[in-house]
């Protein structure tokens, strides 16, 4: 299958609010060979703009989901998926879709999306293997569990957070403050930042606890790297160090790439997915790796790179050449509704 063989249809299913930016970048590479068909929980004018087809999704979730993926590939002849939702459970029926005919832009095989969709055994695969550094984290289910974490990572001088073991983005991240009242807490502070004193009435009076994780809270820099790989292999990658809500900037990080290589080849991963990491004394370490592409990637395309047109390129079996020039130098402001303008530095 080819670019010339007739229009193709890509399908993205509960896709970022975001996405309609790369998919504009990819279209215009690609003017008249592909239509766009979307799926998502709710209307969304940005994603009914960008899309030949939309259609609001029915509430199921699980293997009911996979069932609706696969009839919404057959009903609308999609040739292409590139899902963001539900993967880890529409890879175990990855041979329904190709029976189907239907490319999916799976990074890796089931056993990878296991593991990489819970951080700590993300993080216990990697102990040891000098691959990147990894912070300290530990699985909380009781009050026992949250004390000696929070001890342990006290003792060795850094600050603690907790979080989802599994989860998107910053969405149920708060910093622990040991100095901070309720009152504090009530009147002063954002959802990312919760007392030591609230943790612990939580914790004494629940019988049951959803798992959670707690870790050192890394104090320096964050980056997002974007990345295109091949079966293990790095094409691209791309950091984007996040200054503020507000601003980004792009940056040729060799020791970032050279941990985005080892990664992607560690769990050999293809297509376009997004690894997290922060500097936390002197070192890089690692937040995790999202096996999608990331809700800012259409950021890191201002540097030249169409990371959307290579990895649509790469699932449909053709050869592909990344820019022969990265333009590094940039600035990225994020303004009203996502839109962006960027500054050579």
């Amino acid at each position: 299958m080819t670019m010339s063989s007739g229009i193709q249809t890509i399908y993205f299913n509960r896709c970022f609010s975001s996405t309609p930016k790369i998919i504009q970048r990819f279209l215009t590479s690609n003017p008249s060979n592909f239509k766009i068909y979307i799926s998502h929980v709710c209307p969304n004018n940005d994603l009914q703009e960008v899309a030949d087809y939309f259609e609001v999704e029915p509430s199921v979730n699980g293997r009911d989901y996979v069932d609706y993926c696969l009839d919404f590939c057959f009903k609308h002849g999609v040739n292409l998926f590139v899902p963001r939702y539900n993967v880890t459970t529409l890879i175990e029926y990855k041979e329904q879709f190709d029976r189907l005919g239907v490319k999916v832009m799976f990074v890796g095989d089931s056993e990878t999306y296991q593991l990489l969709d819970n951080k700590l055994k993300t993080y216990e695969a990697l102990e040891g293997a000098n691959l990147v550094a990894i912070p300290k984290a530990f699985r909380i289910e009781n009050i026992k569990d949250f004390e000696n974490a929070y001890n342990l990572i006290t003792r060795i001088g850094s600050s603690v957070c907790l979080k989802p073991i599994s989860g998107i983005g910053g969405d149920g991240f708060k910093r622990i403050l040991d100095d901070m009242t309720e009152i504090d807490e009530l009147n002063k502070t954002t959802n990312s930042t919760i007392s030591l004193a609230r943790i612990n009435r939580i914790l004494e009076h629940s019988n049951i606890v959803e798992p959670f994780m707690v870790m050192e809270y890394l104090e320096g820099d964050e980056y997002s790297i974007d990345c295109l790989g091949n079966n293990g292999e790095l094409v691209v990658a791309v950091p984007r160090k996040k200054a503020d809500l507000y601003r980004q900037t792009i940056e040729y990080r060799e020791d970032l790439i050279a941990i985005a290589q080892r990664l992607t080849k560690e769990f050999s991963l293809s297509y376009l997915y997004n690894i997290q990491v922060k500097y936390h004394k002197g070192a890089a370490h690692l937040i995790e790796i999202n096996t999608r592409m990331s809700a800012g990637i259409h950021k890191s395309c201002f540097t030249g790179v169409n990371f959307l047109d290579l990895a649509i390129k790469q699932l449909m079996g053709e050869s592909i050449k990344t820019p022969d020039t990265i333009d590094w130098s940039l600035q990225i402001r994020t303004i009203e509704n996502y839109e962006l303008t960027h500054i050579n530095m």
